[in-house]
């Protein structure tokens, strides 16, 4: 619970646009997702992340002033009025729009950091009705210089703050939790051949 709610704290650490022709991904990675604690069994699939841009400090603020005044519910609106900073596609579904991207250097390697407006569809998470209450998907993964890497997903769940002013994050209960990210790897991005200018 604690780690869940440094990741929204950190999402969320100001206004938006939307662009009549989405650019082309600055960064894209796969890896896989394992389902480990479904109430219908596990499994695996592949995901893959397509970075737009990285989030602003700018951005974040009207995100975090929404959860401390409304909460979850708060949060998603605000969220649904951001351009997205990436997208996530599981396996072959429908991809997700990512509202927050963050990224920084660390002493393990390259962290990525990213929070949606709404549950990410993998499995039971969203076959559980109560899914629409927990409205904010995140996922967090640690990219080394060298080989894979690994993460969590949190495919559903809430925010919010406590009596003390503490953040709280609580994952759909009976849904899938947390979930192990592995063999995350940034794919090489495809070089556009540079037409050749003839000469006379």
């Amino acid at each position: 619970m604690r780690a869940a709610a440094v990741l929204v704290a950190a999402c969320l650490t100001a206004s938006p646009s939307f662009a009549a022709k989405e650019p082309p991904p600055i960064e894209v990675y796969q890896g896989l997702v394992q389902v480990i604690n479904a109430p219908a069994g596990g499994g695996m699939a592949r995901f893959t992340v397509r970075i737009l841009r990285w989030s602003t400090d700018e951005e974040k603020i009207p995100l975090r002033d929404a959860l401390a005044k409304g909460g979850s519910e708060a949060l998603a609106d605000a969220m649904e009025k951001v351009e997205p900073a990436a997208y996530l596609q599981i396996d072959s579904n429908l991809r997700h729009a990512i509202r927050v991207a963050s990224t920084w250097e660390t002493e393990k390697g390259r962290m990525v950091r990213l929070a949606t407006d709404r549950p990410i569809l993998i499995g039971e998470a969203m076959r559980n009705t109560r899914s629409m209450d927990y409205p904010i998907g995140i996922l967090e993964f640690l990219v080394p210089a060298e080989g894979p890497g690994e993460g969590i997903l949190l495919a559903a769940c809430e925010a919010g703050f406590d009596a003390q002013g503490r953040l709280e994050v609580k994952s759909l209960p009976q849904s899938t939790g947390p979930q192990r990210l592995t063999m995350v790897e940034k794919q090489k991005q495809k070089q556009k051949k540079q037409k050749k200018q003839e000469s006379e």
